[in-house]
């Protein structure tokens, strides 16, 4: 039976397309393999038919003829399964061979891509170190200015701090002097307060010592005075028993003389 061409159709579409090398491949195994010329040639040879005229065979005239022998000259079945396998062996060779050519060329080319990939890749690399680089350096450059700013920034600040120790050092003397003088002068002070206290006491102390001497010399001079009285009227009884009258100048030269009279200055 006649095969739909829709058939046809669903059946190239699902075929992948085959490449137009494996097609060269293809042909030169076929135009390589052995012709099957005896079967063509065979089915070439056979004797025509008697024509036919309105679907009537016309008689023959005179004798008939001996029927040709139709399988002479045409290859029998082992015949031609022999040449059918040798054509077989043939197309799987060469269908080896252009799938052998074939992975080699796709190997080839794989390589070839693999070695510009490789140059690109070492191309770009060596691209990118070099803008890797020259970042480094501006960066490398900024901070270099960077530094640099930040180290005159200190030894400025370092100068500024200096200049405040040293006149901070400077009052610190100018207050220690100070202090030391004024501490001096306290001293100095506190030891004439103490003395004056220690003088106004020993004033203090020798004005009672003045006075106690005074009392007692005061004291012993009253009992002077008072022994003299009593002498000078024993003196007088006496004088009266023995008929003598005393003078008053004898008397008066008899009495004691007064102590001194010390003034103690404050």
């Amino acid at each position: 039976p006649a095969v739909p061409a829709s058939s046809y159709t669903a059946v190239s579409s699902a075929m992948p397309a085959v490449p137009a090398s494996s097609n060269a491949v293809l042909s030169s195994a076929v135009s390589a393999a052995p012709a099957m010329n005896g079967l063509s040639t065979a089915i070439s040879g056979q004797p025509a038919l008697p024509a036919m005229s309105n679907g009537v065979v016309s008689p023959p005239s005179g004798p008939p003829m001996q029927p040709p022998k139709l399988t002479e000259g045409i290859p029998d079945p082992h015949a031609i399964e022999q040449q059918k396998n040798a054509y077989a062996w043939s197309l799987d060779e060469q269908l080896s061979q252009g799938i052998r050519m074939i992975e080699q060329t796709n190997e080839a080319k794989k390589h070839a891509m693999r070695q510009e990939l490789d140059m690109k890749k070492e191309q770009y690399f060596m691209q990118v170190d070099q803008q890797l680089k020259a970042q480094e350096m501006s960066v490398d450059q900024q901070a270099n200015y960077q530094l640099m700013g930040l180290q005159q920034a200190a030894f400025e600040r370092r100068a500024i701090l200096d200049q405040q120790a040293a006149a901070a050092t400077l009052e610190y003397e100018q207050k220690r002097v100070q202090d030391e003088f004024a501490r001096t002068q306290y001293d100095h002070r506190r030891k004439a307060a103490e003395k004056q206290v220690e003088m106004h006491k020993e004033l203090e102390r020798q004005k009672e010592e003045f006075g106690r001497q005074q009392k007692a010399m005061q004291e012993a001079y009253a009992q002077q005075v008072a022994g003299f009285a009593a002498d000078r009227q024993a003196f007088v009884q006496q004088a009266q028993q023995a008929g003598f009258q005393a003078a008053p100048a004898a008397t008066s030269v008899m009495q004691p003389a007064m102590p001194c009279q010390y003034r103690v200055m404050p």
